[in-house]
């Protein structure tokens, strides 16, 4: 039987320690959120596949009857995948901001365009301007789109969010 310190918190295990006290020696004992569990250690076993199941005392491999070297691919898949949607959200947000920062410079334009408008009789000059603002909104939406589409950290690193305005 082995002994894994495990961060709740942050859901990974950071130690494999074949006695309990060598685990706490080496652990900080006042962090409430590591916790010392028993677990059955296994020649495949890898570190960073072992999880904490739902009843929170007992430990599992997540990717069972797998090499550490299978399993440390699993891994750096799941953690590429995480680190894809949390740079797309990232420019997801840029994207919005590019779009909205725009359209509110197009504020003073809207003023004079209804001033021209309520001088001519008519709506042209407004047009114009709600027309700028579609196609701000549009380019918004094709650049959401063009960046779902991406699927590496690279290519979507890559993405430029101001280009997709010009």
């Amino acid at each position: 039987m082995s002994f894994i310190v495990y961060n709740k918190l942050d859901n990974y295990a950071t130690g494999v320690y074949d006695t309990k006290l060598a685990a706490e020696n080496d652990s900080p004992t006042d962090d409430p959120h590591l916790s010392i569990l028993e677990y059955e250690w296994k020649e495949t076993d890898y570190l960073l596949s072992i999880t904490l199941d739902a009843d929170g005392v007992t430990l599992s491999n997540r990717f069972p009857g797998k090499t550490i070297d299978e399993q440390k691919s699993l891994i750096e898949a799941e953690d590429d995948a995480v680190s894809v949607a949390r740079e797309r959200a990232f420019k997801v947000n840029g994207i919005k901001v590019e779009a909205a920062d725009r359209i509110r410079e197009l504020k003073w334009k809207m003023t004079r365009a209804r001033d021209n408008d309520l001088v001519n009789g008519n709506s042209d000059s407004t047009a114009e301007v709600l027309a700028e603002v579609d196609s701000i909104r549009v380019k918004s939406n094709e650049a959401e789109s063009t960046l779902d589409a991406l699927t590496s950290l690279e290519e979507v690193e890559a993405f430029k969010v101001k280009e997709q305005f010009n």
